[in-house]
Protein backbone atom coordinates (compact mmCIF):
# COMPACT_ATOMS: atom_id res chain seq x y z
CA UNK A 1 0.00 0.00 0.00
CA UNK A 2 1.19 2.97 -0.86
CA UNK A 3 2.19 5.44 1.62
CA UNK A 4 -0.02 8.85 2.34
CA UNK A 5 0.68 12.09 0.40
CA UNK A 6 1.46 14.42 3.60
CA UNK A 7 0.85 17.81 0.92
CA UNK A 8 -2.62 16.04 0.43
CA UNK A 9 -3.05 14.75 4.12
CA UNK A 10 -2.52 17.86 4.98
CA UNK A 11 -5.07 20.01 2.60
CA UNK A 12 -7.92 17.13 3.58
CA UNK A 13 -7.28 17.84 6.99
CA UNK A 14 -7.01 21.70 6.56
CA UNK A 15 -10.68 21.62 4.82
CA UNK A 16 -11.92 19.46 7.12
CA UNK A 17 -10.86 21.64 9.93
CA UNK A 18 -12.52 25.07 8.86
CA UNK A 19 -15.56 23.18 7.33
CA UNK A 20 -16.07 21.99 10.62
CA UNK A 21 -15.55 25.84 12.32
CA UNK A 22 -17.94 27.18 9.76
CA UNK A 23 -21.30 24.89 10.59
CA UNK A 24 -20.32 25.41 14.45
CA UNK A 25 -20.82 29.31 13.62
CA UNK A 26 -23.75 29.15 10.69
CA UNK A 27 -27.33 27.80 11.27
CA UNK A 28 -28.56 25.50 8.91
CA UNK A 29 -31.26 26.52 6.57
CA UNK A 30 -33.76 24.03 6.80
CA UNK A 31 -36.34 22.86 3.90
CA UNK A 32 -39.74 23.25 4.36
CA UNK A 33 -41.36 20.05 5.95
CA UNK A 34 -38.04 19.19 7.34
CA UNK A 35 -38.93 15.98 8.93
CA UNK A 36 -40.06 14.71 5.81
CA UNK A 37 -36.98 14.85 3.94
CA UNK A 38 -34.34 12.42 3.09
CA UNK A 39 -31.14 13.52 3.49
CA UNK A 40 -27.34 12.56 2.34
CA UNK A 41 -23.81 13.51 2.47
CA UNK A 42 -20.51 12.88 0.90
CA UNK A 43 -17.09 13.15 3.32
CA UNK A 44 -13.76 14.35 2.22
CA UNK A 45 -11.50 11.28 1.25
CA UNK A 46 -14.32 9.42 -0.01
CA UNK A 47 -16.55 8.91 -3.08
CA UNK A 48 -19.41 7.50 -1.64
CA UNK A 49 -22.91 8.96 -0.31
CA UNK A 50 -24.58 8.19 2.62
CA UNK A 51 -28.06 8.71 2.34
CA UNK A 52 -31.65 7.24 3.98
CA UNK A 53 -30.98 10.08 7.01
CA UNK A 54 -33.65 11.68 8.27
CA UNK A 55 -33.73 14.26 11.31
CA UNK A 56 -36.48 15.53 13.46
CA UNK A 57 -34.58 18.25 15.04
CA UNK A 58 -32.99 20.78 14.06
CA UNK A 59 -30.41 20.52 16.27
CA UNK A 60 -29.98 17.03 15.44
CA UNK A 61 -28.59 18.21 11.36
CA UNK A 62 -26.71 20.55 13.34
CA UNK A 63 -24.98 18.07 15.67
CA UNK A 64 -24.68 15.95 12.26
CA UNK A 65 -22.62 18.36 10.37
CA UNK A 66 -20.15 19.39 13.28
CA UNK A 67 -19.66 15.90 14.09
CA UNK A 68 -19.16 14.46 10.59
CA UNK A 69 -17.93 17.29 8.20
CA UNK A 70 -19.45 16.19 5.37
CA UNK A 71 -17.77 17.27 2.10
CA UNK A 72 -21.58 18.10 0.68
CA UNK A 73 -24.89 18.19 2.34
CA UNK A 74 -27.85 17.04 -0.04
CA UNK A 75 -31.83 16.56 1.25
CA UNK A 76 -34.16 15.18 -0.91
CA UNK A 77 -36.86 16.92 -3.24
CA UNK A 78 -39.22 14.23 -2.32
CA UNK A 79 -41.32 14.48 0.85
CA UNK A 80 -42.41 10.50 2.22
CA UNK A 81 -43.46 9.37 4.93
CA UNK A 82 -40.36 7.45 6.30
CA UNK A 83 -37.38 9.46 5.23
CA UNK A 84 -34.81 7.00 7.20
CA UNK A 85 -36.25 3.64 5.76
CA UNK A 86 -33.31 2.41 4.13
CA UNK A 87 -34.72 1.42 0.52
CA UNK A 88 -36.95 3.86 -1.76
CA UNK A 89 -39.97 1.58 -1.21
CA UNK A 90 -40.22 1.43 2.31
CA UNK A 91 -39.93 5.13 2.44
CA UNK A 92 -43.77 6.02 1.02
CA UNK A 93 -43.68 8.57 -1.55
CA UNK A 94 -45.81 11.51 -0.89
CA UNK A 95 -44.59 14.20 -3.55
CA UNK A 96 -42.32 16.11 -3.95
CA UNK A 97 -40.81 19.73 -4.97
CA UNK A 98 -40.03 20.74 -8.33
CA UNK A 99 -36.39 21.72 -9.21
CA UNK A 100 -34.71 23.03 -11.73
CA UNK A 101 -30.44 23.01 -12.33
CA UNK A 102 -28.42 25.18 -14.25
CA UNK A 103 -24.69 24.87 -14.41
CA UNK A 104 -22.15 24.78 -16.46
CA UNK A 105 -22.81 21.98 -18.37
CA UNK A 106 -25.41 23.80 -20.01
CA UNK A 107 -23.18 26.62 -21.19
CA UNK A 108 -21.85 25.72 -24.73
CA UNK A 109 -19.30 27.99 -24.68
CA UNK A 110 -18.08 26.76 -20.96
CA UNK A 111 -14.87 25.73 -22.06
CA UNK A 112 -12.55 28.70 -22.39
CA UNK A 113 -14.08 31.00 -19.83
CA UNK A 114 -12.81 31.72 -16.67
CA UNK A 115 -14.33 30.57 -13.38
CA UNK A 116 -16.07 34.14 -12.88
CA UNK A 117 -17.20 34.25 -16.40
CA UNK A 118 -18.54 30.77 -16.53
CA UNK A 119 -20.53 32.12 -12.88
CA UNK A 120 -21.71 34.75 -14.70
CA UNK A 121 -23.06 33.35 -17.55
CA UNK A 122 -25.06 31.06 -15.79
CA UNK A 123 -26.39 33.60 -13.60
CA UNK A 124 -27.75 35.36 -16.53
CA UNK A 125 -29.74 32.49 -18.27
CA UNK A 126 -31.25 31.31 -14.05
CA UNK A 127 -32.74 34.66 -14.23
CA UNK A 128 -34.30 34.07 -17.65
CA UNK A 129 -35.84 30.68 -16.69
CA UNK A 130 -37.05 32.56 -13.54
CA UNK A 131 -38.37 35.49 -15.36
CA UNK A 132 -39.78 33.99 -18.69
CA UNK A 133 -40.45 30.82 -17.98
CA UNK A 134 -40.98 29.59 -14.61
CA UNK A 135 -43.21 33.07 -13.75
CA UNK A 136 -44.84 34.82 -16.80
CA UNK A 137 -45.58 30.98 -18.63
CA UNK A 138 -46.67 28.81 -15.48
CA UNK A 139 -47.58 31.64 -13.24
CA UNK A 140 -45.43 30.71 -10.29
CA UNK A 141 -45.56 33.13 -7.60
CA UNK A 142 -42.21 34.46 -6.20
CA UNK A 143 -43.01 33.39 -2.95
CA UNK A 144 -43.00 29.59 -4.24
CA UNK A 145 -40.13 29.61 -5.68
CA UNK A 146 -36.77 29.84 -3.92
CA UNK A 147 -33.36 30.71 -5.55
CA UNK A 148 -30.29 29.05 -4.69
CA UNK A 149 -27.03 29.23 -5.85
CA UNK A 150 -25.06 26.03 -5.51
CA UNK A 151 -21.90 26.53 -4.42
CA UNK A 152 -20.03 25.64 -7.32
CA UNK A 153 -20.91 26.31 -10.79
CA UNK A 154 -24.30 27.01 -11.02
CA UNK A 155 -28.09 27.67 -9.73
CA UNK A 156 -30.54 25.70 -8.89
CA UNK A 157 -34.54 27.05 -8.44
CA UNK A 158 -36.81 24.85 -6.02
CA UNK A 159 -40.51 25.38 -6.86
CA UNK A 160 -42.20 24.80 -3.44
CA UNK A 161 -46.11 25.23 -4.89
CA UNK A 162 -48.21 22.56 -3.58
CA UNK A 163 -50.02 21.91 -7.19
CA UNK A 164 -46.79 20.32 -8.48
CA UNK A 165 -46.43 18.50 -5.31
CA UNK A 166 -48.18 15.21 -7.26
CA UNK A 167 -46.79 15.03 -10.01
CA UNK A 168 -45.07 12.52 -11.51
CA UNK A 169 -42.01 12.06 -13.97
CA UNK A 170 -43.82 12.57 -16.81
CA UNK A 171 -45.57 15.66 -16.38
CA UNK A 172 -42.54 16.79 -14.74
CA UNK A 173 -40.98 15.74 -18.87
CA UNK A 174 -43.52 17.76 -20.40
CA UNK A 175 -42.87 21.04 -18.20
CA UNK A 176 -39.17 20.06 -19.40
CA UNK A 177 -40.21 19.84 -23.23
CA UNK A 178 -42.35 23.20 -22.61
CA UNK A 179 -38.69 25.32 -21.50
CA UNK A 180 -36.53 23.57 -23.93
CA UNK A 181 -38.79 24.08 -27.18
CA UNK A 182 -39.16 20.14 -28.06
CA UNK A 183 -41.78 19.45 -30.38
CA UNK A 184 -43.31 22.73 -31.11
CA UNK A 185 -45.78 23.20 -32.97
CA UNK A 186 -45.54 26.74 -34.66
CA UNK A 187 -47.77 26.33 -37.65
CA UNK A 188 -50.79 26.88 -34.64
CA UNK A 189 -49.06 29.85 -33.18
CA UNK A 190 -50.36 31.87 -36.51
CA UNK A 191 -53.98 32.12 -36.81
CA UNK A 192 -56.28 32.91 -39.55
CA UNK A 193 -58.37 36.41 -39.49
CA UNK A 194 -61.25 37.64 -42.13
CA UNK A 195 -60.89 41.15 -42.58
CA UNK A 196 -62.91 41.17 -46.00
CA UNK A 197 -66.01 39.60 -47.34
CA UNK A 198 -68.12 39.93 -50.51
CA UNK A 199 -71.23 38.34 -51.90
CA UNK A 200 -71.87 37.95 -55.60
CA UNK A 201 -74.81 35.77 -56.48
CA UNK A 202 -75.80 34.18 -53.15
CA UNK A 203 -72.18 33.14 -52.44
CA UNK A 204 -70.06 34.64 -49.74
CA UNK A 205 -66.34 34.92 -50.64
CA UNK A 206 -64.29 35.73 -47.23
CA UNK A 207 -60.80 37.43 -47.41
CA UNK A 208 -58.40 35.50 -44.67
CA UNK A 209 -54.93 36.95 -43.74
CA UNK A 210 -52.25 35.32 -41.46
CA UNK A 211 -52.22 36.81 -37.98
CA UNK A 212 -48.81 36.75 -36.25
CA UNK A 213 -48.43 36.52 -32.32
CA UNK A 214 -47.77 39.86 -30.93
CA UNK A 215 -44.08 40.43 -29.08
CA UNK A 216 -45.48 40.55 -25.73
CA UNK A 217 -48.06 37.57 -26.01
CA UNK A 218 -46.99 34.99 -23.11
CA UNK A 219 -45.40 31.27 -23.67
CA UNK A 220 -44.20 30.35 -26.98
CA UNK A 221 -46.30 32.66 -29.50
CA UNK A 222 -44.20 35.71 -28.38
CA UNK A 223 -41.36 33.49 -27.99
CA UNK A 224 -41.22 32.37 -31.22
CA UNK A 225 -42.15 35.97 -32.96
CA UNK A 226 -39.34 37.33 -30.97
CA UNK A 227 -37.25 35.07 -32.62
CA UNK A 228 -38.84 35.75 -35.45
CA UNK A 229 -38.02 39.50 -35.46
CA UNK A 230 -34.40 38.79 -34.05
CA UNK A 231 -33.48 36.91 -36.59
CA UNK A 232 -34.56 39.04 -39.77
CA UNK A 233 -32.34 42.11 -37.84
CA UNK A 234 -29.78 40.07 -38.42
CA UNK A 235 -30.05 38.90 -41.28
CA UNK A 236 -30.79 42.58 -42.25
CA UNK A 237 -27.28 43.42 -41.03
CA UNK A 238 -25.37 40.51 -42.99
CA UNK A 239 -24.30 40.99 -46.91
CA UNK A 240 -26.85 39.46 -49.19
CA UNK A 241 -24.77 36.36 -50.24
CA UNK A 242 -23.84 35.71 -46.29
CA UNK A 243 -27.84 35.63 -45.65
CA UNK A 244 -28.63 33.63 -48.54
CA UNK A 245 -26.05 31.21 -47.71
CA UNK A 246 -26.48 31.02 -44.27
CA UNK A 247 -30.46 29.96 -44.94
CA UNK A 248 -29.64 27.49 -47.53
CA UNK A 249 -27.67 26.05 -44.93
CA UNK A 250 -30.69 24.14 -43.35
CA UNK A 251 -31.56 21.19 -44.88
CA UNK A 252 -34.55 21.12 -47.51
CA UNK A 253 -33.71 25.32 -48.43
CA UNK A 254 -33.53 25.44 -51.75
CA UNK A 255 -31.53 28.87 -53.13
CA UNK A 256 -34.61 29.78 -55.08
CA UNK A 257 -36.45 29.90 -51.87
CA UNK A 258 -33.52 31.78 -49.47
CA UNK A 259 -33.93 34.77 -52.25
CA UNK A 260 -37.54 35.11 -52.41
CA UNK A 261 -37.40 35.68 -48.22
CA UNK A 262 -34.80 38.25 -48.75
CA UNK A 263 -36.62 39.57 -51.42
CA UNK A 264 -39.71 39.61 -49.52
CA UNK A 265 -37.46 40.88 -46.36
CA UNK A 266 -35.15 43.70 -47.64
CA UNK A 267 -36.61 44.80 -50.86
CA UNK A 268 -37.66 48.56 -50.65
CA UNK A 269 -41.34 48.62 -51.93
CA UNK A 270 -42.40 51.99 -52.76
CA UNK A 271 -45.01 53.83 -50.99
CA UNK A 272 -46.01 57.13 -50.28
CA UNK A 273 -44.77 59.08 -48.64
CA UNK A 274 -42.07 56.93 -47.48
CA UNK A 275 -40.56 53.71 -48.73
CA UNK A 276 -41.05 50.26 -46.80
CA UNK A 277 -40.17 47.06 -46.77
CA UNK A 278 -41.11 43.67 -45.59
CA UNK A 279 -38.72 43.72 -42.47
CA UNK A 280 -40.35 47.28 -41.19
CA UNK A 281 -43.89 45.53 -41.65
CA UNK A 282 -43.07 42.31 -39.85
CA UNK A 283 -41.46 44.08 -36.75
CA UNK A 284 -45.23 45.74 -36.71
CA UNK A 285 -46.37 42.37 -36.32
CA UNK A 286 -47.94 42.29 -40.14
CA UNK A 287 -46.16 38.64 -41.11
CA UNK A 288 -48.86 38.79 -44.34
CA UNK A 289 -46.82 40.75 -45.91
CA UNK A 290 -44.13 37.98 -46.67
CA UNK A 291 -45.01 35.79 -49.07
CA UNK A 292 -46.30 32.25 -48.00
CA UNK A 293 -43.59 30.42 -48.75
CA UNK A 294 -41.30 33.42 -47.51
CA UNK A 295 -43.26 33.39 -44.20
CA UNK A 296 -43.24 29.32 -43.91
CA UNK A 297 -39.54 29.15 -44.54
CA UNK A 298 -38.73 32.20 -42.07
CA UNK A 299 -40.67 30.43 -39.46
CA UNK A 300 -38.77 26.98 -39.81
CA UNK A 301 -35.71 28.49 -39.43
CA UNK A 302 -36.76 29.74 -36.02
CA UNK A 303 -37.68 27.11 -34.65
CA UNK A 304 -34.85 24.74 -35.92
CA UNK A 305 -32.21 27.00 -34.03
CA UNK A 306 -34.20 26.61 -31.10
CA UNK A 307 -33.01 23.08 -31.09
CA UNK A 308 -29.17 24.05 -31.31
CA UNK A 309 -27.23 24.22 -28.23
CA UNK A 310 -24.61 26.45 -29.69
CA UNK A 311 -24.01 30.55 -28.94
CA UNK A 312 -23.49 30.83 -32.84
CA UNK A 313 -24.94 28.81 -36.13
CA UNK A 314 -22.93 29.29 -39.22
CA UNK A 315 -21.57 32.69 -38.21
CA UNK A 316 -24.82 34.16 -36.73
CA UNK A 317 -25.04 34.98 -32.80
CA UNK A 318 -28.19 33.00 -31.96
CA UNK A 319 -29.12 35.24 -28.43
CA UNK A 320 -32.37 36.83 -28.87
CA UNK A 321 -33.25 34.49 -31.74
CA UNK A 322 -33.78 31.20 -29.61
CA UNK A 323 -35.51 31.40 -27.12
CA UNK A 324 -35.66 27.94 -25.91
CA UNK A 325 -34.36 27.62 -21.71
CA UNK A 326 -31.53 26.01 -20.78
CA UNK A 327 -31.84 23.16 -17.62
CA UNK A 328 -30.80 20.08 -16.31
CA UNK A 329 -33.41 17.82 -17.60
CA UNK A 330 -33.01 14.86 -15.68
CA UNK A 331 -32.78 16.71 -12.22
CA UNK A 332 -36.71 18.31 -13.46
CA UNK A 333 -37.76 14.98 -14.32
CA UNK A 334 -36.79 13.23 -11.10
CA UNK A 335 -38.84 12.66 -8.47
CA UNK A 336 -36.70 11.57 -5.72
CA UNK A 337 -33.52 14.24 -6.10
CA UNK A 338 -30.86 14.71 -3.67
CA UNK A 339 -30.31 18.99 -4.19
CA UNK A 340 -27.46 20.60 -2.30
CA UNK A 341 -28.58 21.93 1.27
CA UNK A 342 -28.96 25.80 1.70
CA UNK A 343 -26.09 27.49 3.82
CA UNK A 344 -23.88 24.38 3.83
CA UNK A 345 -20.85 24.30 1.96
CA UNK A 346 -19.76 23.06 -1.36
CA UNK A 347 -16.83 20.63 -1.30
CA UNK A 348 -14.84 21.22 -4.22
CA UNK A 349 -14.97 25.51 -4.13
CA UNK A 350 -15.36 26.45 0.04
CA UNK A 351 -18.32 28.35 -1.15
CA UNK A 352 -21.43 28.60 0.73
CA UNK A 353 -24.81 27.41 -1.31
CA UNK A 354 -26.57 30.55 -0.79
CA UNK A 355 -30.69 31.20 -0.91
CA UNK A 356 -31.26 34.35 -2.93
CA UNK A 357 -34.56 35.87 -3.32
CA UNK A 358 -35.48 37.52 -6.99
CA UNK A 359 -34.24 40.55 -6.03
CA UNK A 360 -30.89 39.85 -4.59
CA UNK A 361 -29.81 37.57 -7.39
CA UNK A 362 -29.12 40.53 -9.57
CA UNK A 363 -26.05 42.06 -7.68
CA UNK A 364 -24.96 38.71 -6.71
CA UNK A 365 -21.72 37.32 -7.34
CA UNK A 366 -20.40 34.41 -5.90
CA UNK A 367 -16.60 34.99 -5.61
CA UNK A 368 -17.55 37.83 -3.49
CA UNK A 369 -20.94 37.12 -1.84
CA UNK A 370 -20.96 33.26 -1.70
CA UNK A 371 -17.07 33.60 0.41
CA UNK A 372 -18.08 32.32 4.37
CA UNK A 373 -17.12 35.29 6.56
CA UNK A 374 -16.29 32.74 8.88
CA UNK A 375 -12.58 32.42 6.66
CA UNK A 376 -10.25 34.98 7.38
CA UNK A 377 -7.31 36.82 5.85
CA UNK A 378 -4.68 34.96 7.69
CA UNK A 379 -2.14 33.44 5.87
CA UNK A 380 -1.73 30.18 4.93
CA UNK A 381 1.38 29.04 2.75
CA UNK A 382 0.12 26.94 -0.15
CA UNK A 383 1.63 25.21 -2.98
CA UNK A 384 0.13 26.39 -6.30
CA UNK A 385 -0.13 24.27 -9.03
CA UNK A 386 -0.64 26.37 -12.22
CA UNK A 387 -0.63 30.38 -13.25
CA UNK A 388 -3.89 32.19 -10.76
CA UNK A 389 -5.61 35.24 -11.82
CA UNK A 390 -8.48 35.05 -9.99
CA UNK A 391 -10.61 38.04 -7.78
CA UNK A 392 -12.62 37.39 -4.70
CA UNK A 393 -13.99 38.71 -1.82
CA UNK A 394 -12.96 42.19 -3.90
CA UNK A 395 -9.27 41.46 -4.24
CA UNK A 396 -7.47 40.62 -7.48
CA UNK A 397 -5.30 37.90 -6.74
CA UNK A 398 -2.23 36.81 -9.60
CA UNK A 399 -0.11 34.09 -8.52
CA UNK A 400 2.87 32.11 -10.34
CA UNK A 401 3.19 28.08 -9.42
CA UNK A 402 5.09 27.18 -6.33
CA UNK A 403 4.80 28.13 -2.76
CA UNK A 404 2.63 31.35 -2.00
CA UNK A 405 1.30 32.73 1.59
CA UNK A 406 -2.40 33.97 0.66
CA UNK A 407 -5.01 34.99 2.71
CA UNK A 408 -7.29 31.79 4.36
CA UNK A 409 -10.11 32.40 2.71
CA UNK A 410 -8.38 31.83 -1.11
CA UNK A 411 -6.64 29.05 0.58
CA UNK A 412 -9.72 27.27 1.20
CA UNK A 413 -11.07 28.27 -2.51
CA UNK A 414 -7.75 26.82 -4.24
CA UNK A 415 -7.06 23.78 -2.55
CA UNK A 416 -10.99 22.86 -2.35
CA UNK A 417 -10.87 22.97 -6.41
CA UNK A 418 -7.50 21.31 -6.76
CA UNK A 419 -5.46 24.09 -7.29
CA UNK A 420 -2.99 23.96 -4.75
CA UNK A 421 -2.13 22.27 -1.61
CA UNK A 422 -1.34 23.22 1.94
CA UNK A 423 2.36 23.17 2.56
CA UNK A 424 2.75 20.34 5.50
CA UNK A 425 4.48 21.79 8.38
CA UNK A 426 7.82 20.24 9.24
Amino acid sequence: MAAPDPAMEATRQFLQDHFRRYYRATKPALPDRFGRREFGFMFFGTPSVQRHLGFEREEDLRQFLVGHVPAHAYYSSAYYERPDAPTMEEKGWLGADLIFDLDADHIPTAKPMSYAGLLEAVRVRIIRLYDEFLRKDFGFEEGKMRLVFSGGRGYHIHVVDERVWSLGSHERREIVDWITGKGLAVDSMFRESAFDSREFRGYVRVKKRIVAPSEDEPGWRGKIFRGMRQLATRLEAMPREEGIAFLTSFEGTKERDAEELWENLFKPRTTKPRAIRGVDRLREGQIEALSDAGRDLLVRVVKELQQIRLEEYHGMPLEGITQRGEIDEPVTSDIKRLIRMPMTLHGRTGLAVVPLSREEIDAFRPLRDAVPETWTDEPVPIRIIEKINLETRGEAFNLAPGVNNVPQFLAILLTARGLATVVPEA
